[in-house]
């Protein structure tokens, strides 16, 4: 069964290597830069690891509100 991904990397890294799965507040959480630190996270949909890195989807995910979350997705 493959990890569904909860939360999105939105920070402007640099391409570090290869995208990256780690956990953020007890959920699984993808950086598509490869980043070990400075993320930004935003909350999406539970969401396949393997729909984020086909290039069908580009990668990209439908955001949630999050009322705990500590960033805002406007900048």
């Amino acid at each position: 069964m493959a990890a569904l991904i909860e939360f999105v990397c939105i920070a402007e890294h640099g391409r570090r290597g290869e995208a990256s799965v780690t956990l953020e507040q007890r959920a699984w959480a993808y950086c598509t830069a490869g980043a070990a630190d400075d993320h930004v996270w935003a909350r999406i949909d539970p969401t396949p690891v393997e729909t984020l890195r086909s290039r069908a989807s580009n990668g990209r995910a439908h955001l949630v509100a999050d009322a705990t979350s500590q960033h805002s997705l406007s900048r």
